[in-house]
């Protein structure tokens, strides 16, 4: 018994681990953080950005014809300005005149069945021809959705409106013989809000 004894002593000895290797073992491993530099994190950063969201760099701006850049600005937005009006004017336009169709489609149903006149059998394929041509009408207005895009024009003409206005400001200005230095960025900002808010494609269909 004592040797039986002994020997389960040794092997309970044997398999003890050390204090310091568990508290080594148990211990959470601590975590290294890295800093970037930041000039590669904004290298990094630049290259993510999308080519299209990005100003013009100007390395010399000194040969640069500010009132000439500022006047042809001027034709391009006053152009933009009266397409994108003539866009949303036709989109109203068109969305309201399905409006009236549907309208009068369901007015004349209506008129219709208060004719004593009109046969029966002329009324019951009125009421269905009526219905199906009423939710045609309006599953087509729903599908060219011209009512969002005559929004999107409104919207594309407010931005035209106010870059317009702050061209036309700048023109004055520098007409009267102040000198202003905020020219190249206001084109880089007028591109950016261009690209931002005025849709590229805008169809009827």
């Amino acid at each position: 018994m004592t040797s039986q004894t002994a020997q389960s002593s040794k092997k309970e000895e044997g398999n003890e681990i050390p204090e310091k290797e568990k508290s080594s073992k148990d211990a959470p491993k601590e975590s290294t953080i890295v800093e970037m530099n930041p000039e590669l994190k904004q290298e990094k950063q630049e290259k993510k950005t999308p080519f299209l969201l990005r100003g013009v760099h100007i390395k010399d701006a000194s040969q640069l014809n500010q009132l000439e850049l500022l006047k042809e600005l001027k034709i391009k937005y006053k152009n933009e300005l009266e397409r994108w009006t003539r866009r949303a004017k036709l989109f109203k336009a068109l969305n309201f005149s399905l409006m009236v169709i549907v309208l009068l489609i369901n007015f004349t149903q209506v008129v219709l069945f208060q004719i004593p006149s009109i046969p029966q059998d002329l009324k019951h394929s009125l009421a269905t021809i009526f219905p199906v041509v009423g939710s045609l009408f309006i599953t087509i207005q729903q599908k060219l959705a011209w009512q969002a895009k005559s929004s999107k024009a409104k919207k594309s003409t407010a931005v035209y409106s106010k870059l317009l206005k702050h061209i036309e400001h700048r023109i004055e200005i520098i007409e009267h013989g102040v000198v202003i230095d905020d020219v190249i960025e206001l084109c880089n900002l007028s591109l950016l809000k261009e690209v931002e808010e005025v849709p590229a494609i805008l169809v009827t269909y």
